[in-house]
């Protein structure tokens, strides 16, 4: 373990600090205790500071599973995870290698935001404003296009970014937003990105008060129900059926008798 903190510290060379952060998230898999909680705090929240993205992301490899088994023992490390998603989504300061089809670093930022939903709701207000400054900017950012490649990054960072808001218990506004946009996603050709976004805005009926939202596109999602694809029917059915209440119930029912 001393030998592995040596290795990930600053004098090293790149290289060998990444494979020194990813050999210990091997070990902490293999054997949680290979970590002390009390040391390695202050530690990681150092770590998080690391410019070289190739580092920085083989590190926030090791801080998710982290997180992942103790939060409340990695809250100072809360505020550098936001300040990484503002370097890649807003500010996008990465250097060219690490742009992916003019995504900043999608790896790492999906990596960022699965760790923030480790944590409670954020209550910090300037580290609350800062985040959804960034998932707006998501947000307004993505859109389908005709690159597959593309298209798989960026919605990589998109269905994140929802699951992040989701979290955060975000406003209604901000909920409107992100169903309207996965309205937009239910409606294109391409079946892959078709059952995406059935599947996550069968998440978002969870959140309160987005069920009625979600209804405006009921007729879409019935459309979906005759769908070539058995997967895209199957969460069709899925979504019709958590958001069937008095008021949808007679016109859902006679859709599903016609199927």
């Amino acid at each position: 373990m001393k030998h592995l903190t040596y290795q990930i510290s600053s004098s090293c060379r790149p290289v060998v600090r990444k494979k020194a952060a990813l050999c210990l998230l091997r070990l902490y898999r293999k054997n949680p205790d290979v970590v002390n909680i009390d040391g390695w705090s202050d530690r990681m929240a150092q770590l998080l500071d690391e410019r070289d993205l190739g580092v920085l992301t083989s590190v926030m490899s090791l801080f998710v599973s982290l997180v992942s088994n103790n939060a409340e023992a990695y809250w100072n490390c809360l505020p550098k995870c936001v300040r990484i998603l503002e370097r890649m989504a807003r500010n996008q300061d990465i250097p060219q290698e690490y742009t992916y089809y003019g995504i900043p670093s999608p790896w790492l930022q999906v990596k960022a935001m699965r760790a923030l939903q480790y944590f409670p709701t954020i209550e910090d207000p300037s580290a609350r404003r800062a985040l959804f400054e960034v998932l707006q900017r998501i947000l307004m950012g993505t859109d389908v296009v005709k690159n597959v490649n593309k298209n798989n990054a960026s919605h990589a960072v998109l269905f994140e970014a929802l699951a992040l808001v989701m979290h955060l218990d975000a406003e209604k506004e901000m909920m409107s937003q992100c169903v309207a946009l996965l309205g937009k996603f239910i409606a294109v050709r391409e079946p892959n990105i078709r059952y995406l976004g059935l599947e996550n805005m069968s998440r978002m009926l969870l959140v309160t008060d987005v069920q009625d939202i979600i209804k405006r596109h009921q007729a879409q999602i019935i459309t979906s129900l005759k769908d070539p694809d058995i997967s895209i029917r199957r969460r069709a059915l899925d979504l019709l059926y958590g958001m069937c209440d008095v008021t949808n119930a007679k016109e859902i029912v006679e859709e599903l008798l016609q199927v």
